[in-house]
C-alpha cells in the first residue's frame, strides 16, 4: 500500500462521511475539555509558566511588546521577556485581541486549540492508513487525558501537540510527492514548532534528515536540495524573532533565555541522588545570587554554573539521565511522578492515572503500528522521530510527564494504525470462518 492509496477516498460521499464523523469527534473532544476546565480547573490562580503565558499575551495585545510578566507585575520593572519562545504567547494573544483576556478565557481558548489538534490527528491518521484509522486516531486523541490536561493549566504543550502532529502530517505530505514547495511548508511547520518549544527544533535532524536522505526514490542531489529548502524555510521562520531579540538583549538569543535556568534546576545535589533523582528542584536556582545584566547575561551565567556542576559530577550523569528518561516515559517511579505532577503542576492525579494506563497500552500498540507501516512500505521516521527527539530533550534537561507531549501524537497515531490493522484482519478472516 502506498501513501496515496491509504489517504485517497473512493468517492465524494466517503469524504463527506469522514468529514462529518471527524466533526462529531471534534465536538465531543471540545466538550470533554471544557467540562474538565469548568469542573476541575476553575477558578484557579495562575503561577509559574501559566502566569508568564497569560500575562505576556495580554501585554502584547496592549502594545507593550514581549515584556517579562514577573518583572513587571512583581518587581514593577519593564524588561524584555524571552524566557519562552513566542508561539504560545501569540496563540493566546489571538483570544486577548478579541476581548477574551481572563485566565478562564485563555483556558477555553486552549481547549479550542487542543480540539484542532484532535482534527489534525484524524487527518494524519487518514493520510497514513485510511479513513477508519484516522477516525480511530481522532477518538483516541479526544479521550486521552495527556491531550487535554494541559489546556486547563494554560501550558504550551497544548500548542505543541497541535504543531508536532502537523509536522508529522506535512512530513508524510512531502514524502508523498517531494517538491520545493512542499519542503518549504514542512520547514515552516518545523520553525513554528521551534517558536513554541525550542527543543522541537530537533524535528529537523530526527525527522527531516532521515525522511529525505534515505528516500532512494530520488537521486542524491534532489534529496539534498529538498532538505536544504526545508532547512532554509525553517531558518526563515525563526529569523524574525531572533533578529528582534538582537535589538533587546546584550547577547545572542535565538529562541529563548530559558536554557540556563532549566540546566541549573536540573543539575544540583537534590536531583542527582535521593528520591527526586532525574527531576528538577527550583531552589537550586533561587538560592543562587542573581547574576548581573539582562536576561541573556543571566542565562549565560546560569548555563556556566550548570555545566560546571555537570563536569564535577559526571560520574552521576548516566544514572541521572536514565532517571530523566524513565520519569518522562513512565518506567521509573511512575507513581511518584504522578504525585509530583499533582503537587507541583496541579495536574489532576485521577486524570494522570488514566493517562498513564492509556499510555502503556499505546506504547504496546505502537510497536505493532510501526511494523504495519513498514510492511506497507511507508516511512516511520515522521512518527519515530518525534519520540527520539523527545527522548534526547529530556536526557539533556530533566524528566517530567508533560515533556512527553511532542511524542504523544506518535503513540496515538501508531496505535490507531495497529487497531485498524487488527479490525481489517478480523474482517478478512470472518467470511472464511463462516464458510
Amino acid at each position: 500500500m502506498t501513501l496515496s492509496e491509504a489517504s485517497t477516498p473512493s468517492s465524494s460521499s466517503e469524504r463527506s462521511r469522514f468529514a462529518l464523523s471527524l466533526g462529531a469527534v471534534a465536538v465531543a473532544a471540545l466538550a470533554v475539555r471544557i467540562i474538565y476546565v469548568l469542573g476541575w480547573k476553575n477558578p484557579v490562580q495562575p503561577a509559574g509558566d501559566p502566569f508568564y503565558y497569560h500575562y505576556a499575551a495580554n501585554f502584547l495585545v496592549e502594545g507593550k511588546g514581549f515584556l517579562h510578566p514577573f518583572a513587571l507585575l512583581k518587581q514593577h520593572v519593564q524588561t524584555p521577556g524571552a524566557d519562552h519562545p513566542p508561539g504560545y504567547v501569540l496563540a493566546l494573544a489571538v483570544s486577548s485581541l478579541f476581548g477574551f483576556r481572563s485566565f478562564l478565557d485563555h483556558q477555553i481558548w486552549s481547549c479550542v486549540i487542543s480540539t484542532v489538534a484532535v482534527v489534525v490527528v484524524g487527518l494524519t491518521g487518514r493520510r497514513i492508513a485510511g479513513e477508519r484509522a484516522g477516525l480511530i486516531a481522532a477518538v483516541l486523541a479526544a479521550a486521552y487525558p495527556s491531550f487535554w490536561v494541559n489546556d486547563g493549566l494554560v501550558l504550551s504543550e497544548t500548542l505543541v501537540l497541535l504543531l508536532t502532529t502537523l509536522a508529522a502530517l506535512t512530513a508524510y505530505w512531502l514524502w508523498e510527492r517531494p517538491s520545493p514547495g512542499r519542503a518549504a511548508v514542512f520547514g515552516l511547520v518545523i520553525g513554528a514548532n521551534a517558536l513554541t518549544r525550542a527543543e522541537t527544533l530537533l524535528i529537523l535532524p530526527f525527522i527531516a534528515v532521515p525522511l529525505l536522505l534515505l528516500d532512494r526514490r530520488l537521486p542524491l542531489g534532489r534529496r539534498l536540495a529538498v532538505l536544504l529548502v526545508t532547512a532554509v524555510a525553517c531558518a526563515a521562520t525563526i529569523a524574525p524573532w531572533s533578529i528582534y531579540n538582537q535589538t533587546r538583549f546584550q547577547h545572542t538569543t535565538l529562541l529563548s533565555t530559558g536554557l540556563g535556568n532549566v540546566l541549573v534546576v536540573a543539575n544540583c545535589d537534590r536531583v542527582y541522588s535521593g528520591p527526586a533523582i532525574g527531576f528538577w528542584f527550583h531552589p537550586c536556582l533561587t538560592d543562587l545570587p542573581q547574576p548581573p545584566g539582562d536576561r541573556s547575561s543571566q542565562e549565560l551565567a546560569y548555563r556556566k554554573i550548570a555545566l560546571r556542576y555537570m563536569r564535577h559530577h559526571s560520574g552521576r550523569l548516566p544514572a541521572v539521565m536514565w532517571a530523566r528518561l524513565g520519569r518522562t516515559f513512565g518506567f521509573y517511579r511512575p507513581n511518584q511522578q504522578l504525585l509530583y505532577d499533582a503537587q507541583i503542576e496541579t495536574r489532576n492525579i485521577g486524570a494522570g492515572r488514566v493517562a498513564l494506563a492509556m499510555y502503556y497500552a499505546f506504547v504496546t500498540l505502537s510497536i505493532g503500528g510501526a511494523l504495519v507501516l513498514r510492511r506497507r512500505g511507508l516511512p516511520i521516521s515522521p512518527l519515530v522521530g518525534l519520540v527520539v527527539s523527545t527522548a534526547v530533550t529530556v536526557v539533556l534537561t530533566y524528566g517530567q510527564t508533560r515533556f512527553r507531549a511532542p511524542a504523544e501524537p506518535a503513540f496515538v497515531l501508531l496505535s490507531a494504525v495497529a487497531i485498524d490493522a487488527l479490525l481489517l484482519r478480523r474482517a478478512r478472516v470472518r467470511p472464511t470462518a463462516a464458510v
